[in-house]
């Protein structure tokens, strides 16, 4: 198959038309035409589809080769115009080969044809590469005006201070920023080495600037400066900068650039952080003292508090100790010799066979019940501690004492693991259940006591609960003796104490105490210790 070719055909004769389009295609080309004989036509045959080269009669009964040449012109199509005639003359083919023809032939000489249609064709192509070229080259320029426009605005304006050094270190370009840093025009320090426009400038950066001019980019730490001249005159300035050299393809240096960063807010903002830091140190460090002071005195008034509490217990202890021992050896050998004397009474008015025999005989039966119970106060004021070590044992002791001192119904219960605890948060614990049992029987009238002691692995909780009276309201009123000294000794081993109303119908009185698994008196050890 042929070279495509695509031929408008201008042309009033079908049958020249025919012939000129088989010439074509014994030349070798695979031709596309169509043939148009009016400007109308011969309009919309362009606007429809691109052609490659027009070839045109030059007469016509309705149209011409110099009116379809001034078509294709005002549309501005750069294609091959040939001009095919059976009259010609040589003025009227210069005159279209001025107005814009590319060649002419007669039609008794179409053996030129496809020559000439070779050669424009390869002349197009030249005139569009041409033209191509022309339009990069202008497209480039405009683009190049464009970037330099766009570097010399972003120069300009760049908030950042810039200098441009030749290679022998003149300058030759400096933005609006460096002039507001340094108070200097360009007209000033245009062509000046960076020695003339600034000495400290130039002492400060000389080291960097032999290295940039050396082709290697330099990165510049922070330099303080106190300009004379421009937005910081009189105060200090503080800038980051960046040296760096531009260099050609050769790797030549063809510039340097000085970009120098105010960082003077920042580092004013660093001083100013630092200051409060240290003072915030310092405020720190003062109120650690205070605390540390704060907390000597509290753990000193702990520490006095708790020694005062070990103090009221043991006061307590001894006053209780020689009130039992005043019951027994005091109250308890009068009230014996009382029923004595009653009973010698007795007997005497029952000799004399008198009625009030039976009222000694009862009166004597009372003194008798007192010393009981004056032997069992004394019993239980001065036989206070337990003697056992395992608190399960201790309170199933104080169970059935209680039993039988107060005629009460009074059991033991206990849940979970036996927990093994040093003696004296033992006695503490006991002396608790002690008091509790003892306030339910004679202040709350109980006649059922229950007693429990339940291990859950992280706490030991002593249960006392009774059916005496509900535990009063002490909302508006301070505690008794008793209770305040049982929550001396919950406090003294680290434990809690709650006492409340059980319901509607008695009081339980709930001690807790801290332990760790696996060891229970690892959490009391040194509340114990203290003990």
């Amino acid at each position: 198959m042929g070279q495509p070719l695509r031929v408008l055909l201008v042309e009033d004769s079908e049958d020249d038309a025919l012939l000129l389009a088989l010439m074509l295609k014994q030349g070798g080309y695979d031709l596309t035409s169509e043939r148009v004989d009016t400007p109308e036509s011969m309009r919309a045959a362009l606007d429809r589809q691109s052609w490659d080269m027009v070839v045109s009669d030059y007469v016509m009964p309705r149209f011409s080769g110099l009116a379809a040449l001034r078509i294709l012109q005002e549309k501005q199509l750069d294609l091959p115009f040939i001009i095919v005639s059976g009259h010609i003359g040589e003025e009227t083919a210069v005159a279209a080969m001025k107005a814009g023809a590319h060649d002419y032939l007669m039609k008794d000489r179409l053996a030129r044809l496809v020559p000439a249609v070779e050669r424009e064709l390869r002349e197009a192509d030249v005139r569009r590469a041409k033209h191509l070229a022309e339009e990069r080259r202008r497209v480039a320029v405009e683009q190049l005006g464009l970037s330099e426009t766009r570097f010399r605005l972003l120069v300009d304006q760049a908030p950042l201070s810039m200098q441009v050094l030749s290679p022998d270190g003149k300058t030759v370009q400096v933005n609006h920023a460096w002039q507001r840093m340094w108070g200097l025009e360009f007209g000033e320090v245009q062509g000046k080495a960076i020695s003339e426009v600034s000495e400290a400038l130039a002492s400060e950066l000389v080291g960097y600037m032999r290295t940039a001019f050396s082709g290697e980019m330099v990165t510049v730490p922070p330099l303080k400066y106190a300009p004379h001249r421009g937005d910081y005159a009189g105060r200090e300035l503080w800038t980051r900068s960046i040296i760096y050299p531009v260099k050609h393809p050769d790797g030549t240096i063809c510039e340097v650039v000085l970009i120098q960063e105010d960082i003077t807010e920042r580092k004013q903002a660093e001083e100013a952080l630092r200051k409060a830091h240290d003072e915030l140190e310092m405020r720190v460090k003062e109120r650690t003292a205070d605390l540390a002071d704060a907390y000597r005195e509290l753990q000193q008034a702990v520490e006095e508090r708790t020694r005062l509490e070990h103090e009221l217990l043991e006061i307590t202890e001894k006053e209780r100790h020689r009130l039992g021992l005043d019951l027994h050896d005091d109250l308890g050998q009068r009230l014996t010799g009382m029923a004595l004397m009653m009973k010698a009474l007795e007997v005497k008015l029952a000799k004399k066979k008198l009625p009030e025999a039976s009222d000694a005989k009862k009166l004597h039966a009372l003194v008798d019940q007192a010393i009981n119970h004056a032997h069992g106060l004394a019993h239980d004021l001065a036989s206070l501690d337990s003697q056992e070590e395992d608190i399960s044992l201790a309170l199933k002791a104080l169970a059935k004492r209680a039993k039988e001192m107060f005629l009460i119904a009074c059991r033991f219960r206990r849940s979970g693991d036996n927990a093994s605890l040093p003696s004296t948060t033992v006695r503490q614990l006991y002396k608790i259940a002690q008091e509790a049992v003892t306030n339910g029987v004679k202040h709350g009238k109980a006649k059922e006591v229950q007693l429990a002691l339940a291990n859950s692995g992280e706490h030991l909780v002593m249960t006392v609960k009774n059916d005496g009276f509900p535990f009063p309201d002490l909302k508006d009123q301070s505690p008794g003796m008793g209770l305040r000294i049982m929550r001396y000794r919950a406090n003294v081993i680290g434990a809690s104490l709650d006492v409340r109303a059980n319901g509607g119908e008695g009081t339980v009185v709930t001690c807790s105490l801290p332990i760790t698994a696996g060891n229970g008196a690892a959490a009391v050890q040194e509340s114990a210790v203290r003990a």
